[in-house]
């Protein structure tokens, strides 16, 4: 072989051997991505958040190598697979369970649509961090950035969901989490500390916890990095001493959980509350008033007691998602009218709205706007005292929602309440372990019991400290 043959060669060899090794290094972001998307939809694998973003360090550390167009492309499609998997729920609607029937075939197809749109748009606040952090020039510094950054990208990547998910009556709110860090972050002790440092202050938790096991595990910095892990520790023990320090109130609680085509129209004496019961919370549109035994069975409430559900007020395109509060004499002393709607459950996207005239399906919309539609309130509901307990009670999506238990909280309520209805999913949703989750960050967030009774979904009653005693 002749000496410039050789040369050639060995040129070859280096470039695929670099090559390798770049592509191994930005792959690290990518299975980062793919660790994560796991605990959106697996239960039991919210631990697993203390190692997942290992490999997003990794990458971080090394960020210098790629260029700017591989740093965008690679933070913009990691944030893509995110956004995936904590939107995958939308693939487990079941068109039989809504009162507008779509064609097995549009179903589907509206349905990636939908998921496709809001991963490539909300996405684009992913693209801006990876700008970001490429943009700081020395590696220490960008690690430094990244839990912040990460915890201001989801804040951006909710308000882009809430521009995507937009509709008649909707609201453009930080309220759309799916693929937050803080959601599973919540499964685990960590959510203590939420008192503290909020919900986007816990996926920053999550990032410094990671970066802070990286930093130790490869000796750089080992024991600032420790201790910042015992600051986390001692942030999240004081929140936990914080929920030991409520007063508590003995209330008699029930729930009844309903499947998706069940009703309170016809209910079995068997399963009646207890005599005594001073809460009984019922799932949304349970139907309790017509049973025409009703007023025996909230005879069984104590005193003072009240039961909580929904009920459907007039028609669409204008009825409204009503929350009432009844006593044990059946009278309605307290209905709220629902403000946070769900985008394609009580609203549709005006996106979906204009993807569905392209594809010629103006019956669709007809069809929903006036059998699924509903209006929002335009009061916000606020707590209702009665009998010695002020409850904040809220329908269905309200459990998502980041502001508003919050704001029944700050307003006197002591125990929270969420009425759902959660029979457009399959049984086995993945959107059950993001309830799960939300349902027990909100309760240790804001220290007050929560109580959910839901119709297919999950039912249960969850201590301020974030314990299930009941579901």
């Amino acid at each position: 072989m002749s000496k410039s043959n050789k040369r050639s060669a060995v040129a070859i060899k280096r470039y695929l051997t670099n090559n390798r090794v770049m592509l191994a290094r930005r792959s690290t972001i990518y299975l980062s991505s793919l660790l994560t998307g796991v605990t959106f939809v697996v239960r039991g694998s919210e631990w697993l958040l203390v190692i997942s973003l290992l490999p997003l360090v990794h990458y971080v550390m090394h960020m210098h190598k790629n260029t700017l167009r591989q740093a965008l492309l690679d933070f913009y499609l990691s944030g893509f697979i995110i956004c995936g998997f904590g939107n995958l729920f939308l693939f487990d609607l079941d068109p039989q369970n809504w009162s507008v029937k779509l064609s097995a075939s549009f179903a589907l197809f509206a349905t990636f649509l939908a998921w496709m749109l809001i991963c490539s748009f909300c996405s684009l606040s992913f693209l801006v961090l990876g700008y970001c952090l490429a943009k700081i020039p020395k590696t220490f510094q960008a690690l430094a950035a990244l839990p912040f950054g990460f915890a201001i990208a989801e804040i951006a990547r909710s308000y882009l969901f809430a521009i995507m998910a937009y509709g008649p009556h909707g609201k453009l709110s930080p309220n759309f989490n799916w693929g937050s860090l803080a959601v599973p972050a919540s499964g685990t002790p960590l959510v203590y500390a939420s008192r503290l440092v909020g919900f986007f202050g816990l996926t920053a938790l999550v990032v410094v916890i990671n970066i802070c096991i990286y930093l130790v595990v490869t000796r750089r910095r080992p024991l600032a990095s420790t201790i910042l892990l015992v600051i986390i520790a001692a942030l999240t023990y004081g929140g936990w001493r914080e929920g030991l320090r409520t007063d508590s109130k003995n209330l008699s609680v029930s729930f009844v959980p309903l499947k998706a085509d069940e009703s309170l129209a016809t209910w079995d004496a068997s399963s009646w509350p207890k005599q005594g019961t001073d809460l009984l919370v019922l799932p949304e549109y349970s139907e309790l008033l017509n049973n025409p035994d009703y007023k025996i069975i909230l005879k069984r409430l104590s005193k003072n007691g009240l039961a909580v559900t929904t009920i459907r007020a007039g028609k669409s395109p204008l009825g409204t998602n009503r929350l009432i509060y009844i006593n044990r004499d059946g009278v309605i002393v307290n209905s709220q009218d629902k403000t946070f709607l769900i985008p394609t459950g009580e609203t549709l996207p005006y996106s979906l709205q204009a993807s569905f005239l392209l594809l010629r399906q103006r019956s669709t919309l007809d069809e929903f706007r006036y059998i699924q539609q509903i209006t929002n309130s335009k009061i916000d509901e606020y707590p209702f005292s009665y009998g010695g307990h002020t409850y904040g009670a809220l329908a269905c999506s309200g459990i998502s929602a980041l502001s508003e238990y919050n704001r029944l909280s700050d307003h006197g309520a002591d125990i929270l309440i969420n009425s759902a209805s959660l029979a457009f999913l399959k049984p086995h949703s993945r959107y059950h372990v993001y309830a799960h989750n939300m349902a027990r960050f909100q309760a240790v967030s804001n220290n007050k019991p929560l109580v959910q009774a839901s119709r297919s979904g999950e039912s249960y009653i969850i201590t301020n400290q974030g314990r299930f005693i009941s579901r």
